[in-house]
């Protein structure tokens, strides 16, 4: 999150001299520049995280589930399995594992229900459970959850591609809007400068930096919005 705690910062820094160019006001940029940090801080960096620690739990939680199965079908061994399916996994989710060594290889996978906290790892324990009790073919068995991670997996990255697109058509057209905004400022500056005086077009340029703060809120609730089905762990 430090990464996209400095973008948006920074980002918030370069709108707030452009309202300063534009309306040549000292305190404008000021509040502009808190405003942004605030909304940020207080409204939205807590959802922006939790996609992204929801996004990396499922593409953990994917990559866990099928190195599992395919090392189980090969070496029936549920501690191998287990190893071999944190052979990528994030950092978060080993900080997790090192702290359970010392319980059994069930009780590792139990355990890990609480942190992937999604519906297709409560599939994954039913399937192994099932496993343990009547044996059979491990592929057979989860095929319908292998069929069901992939479409998950599938349709995250669909939306996230999806998401960044849209995200960096978005920027484009609104640092267009701001460029011309500075455009008129200094080719037509003796008449900007006469219009600027107007409380009116002050009150209507600091509006205008609102819209982008409130349309800006709109697209992250879409962007961070992700539709896949999360575990109840009291069941």
């Amino acid at each position: 999150m430090k990464k996209v705690d400095l973008a948006i910062i920074i980002i918030s820094l370069v709108i707030s001299v452009t309202s300063f160019i534009s309306t040549n006001i000292i305190f404008v940029p000021f509040v502009i520049f808190l405003v942004y940090v605030a909304y940020y801080f207080l409204l939205i960096r807590k959802r922006i995280k939790n996609y992204l620690s929801k996004s990396e739990r499922i593409h953990a939680c994917y990559h866990f589930i099928n190195s599992f199965v395919i090392t189980m079908s090969v070496k029936e061994s549920l501690e191998e399995a287990y190893q071999n399916g944190l052979r990528v996994a994030p950092k978060s989710l080993l900080e997790e594992t090192n702290e359970i060594e010392n319980k059994t290889i069930i009780e590792r996978i139990d355990f890990l229900r609480s942190y992937f906290n999604l519906g297709i790892y409560k599939m994954f324990i039913n399937i192994i459970n099932l496993y343990q009790e009547q044996g059979g073919n491990i592929l057979v068995i989860s095929d319908s959850l292998i069929r069901e991670c992939t479409r998950v997996e599938k349709s995250l990255t669909e939306s996230t591609s999806i998401g960044n697109r849209h995200l960096g058509e978005y920027l484009v057209l609104w640092l267009l809007s701001f460029f011309i905004l500075i455009f008129l400022r200094f080719a037509l500056s003796q008449f900007y400068m006469q219009m600027i005086n107007s409380t009116l077009v002050i009150a209507l340029i600091c509006g205008y930096y609102l819209i982008f703060l409130a349309s800006s809120h709109l697209f992250f609730l879409r962007f961070t919005s992700i539709s896949v089905k999360e575990d109840n762990l009291n069941e």
